[in-house]
């Protein structure tokens, strides 16, 4: 097996691996009543159906891309869409900066360690976010359409 199907493969599993997480951890949801062990239980769930979708739009580009081509040097089809997508993009990594600015804020003034490390959490992820997206309008911004 060549190593495109491979990969291909590979993908198709851990998809399958992100949903059945999804139902265990649904399930799991169900039957908890702690308030922070759900919150916990709900980003588990939320992170695996965004990687579910991660891979799953991961697999439908590399089934319309030749094997030769890498992922970044997709062709868009739309001349549109590059534009759309920059706009939205700017405005979700404001809105994610002010996010972080108030979170930070809020753990300033909570003594409450529980609340802390939970919001501290959701700073690193905006951190982690505005990054990723960083890299993302400096990737997809090099292709032509």
């Amino acid at each position: 097996m060549e190593q495109r199907e491979k990969l291909i493969q590979l993908l198709k599993q851990q998809i399958k691996i992100e949903k059945t997480h999804v139902d265990r951890i649904t399930e799991m949801e169900k039957r908890v009543g702690n308030a922070a062990a759900k919150l916990l239980l709900l980003e588990m769930r939320l992170d695996s159906q965004k990687h579910e979708g991660i891979l799953t739009g991961i697999l439908k580009t590399l089934k319309g891309i030749s094997p030769s081509q890498a992922l970044w040097k997709h062709k868009i089809e739309s001349y549109v869409d590059p534009f759309v997508v920059k706009r939205e993009l700017e405005t979700h990594v404001k809105m994610e900066t002010d996010v972080l600015a108030h979170v930070e804020e809020e753990m300033k003034h909570t003594k409450d360690e529980g609340l802390k490390l939970l919001l501290q959490h959701i700073a690193d992820d905006e951190r982690k976010h505005h990054k990723i997206l960083e890299t993302i309008v400096k990737n997809v911004y090099k292709i032509n359409p």
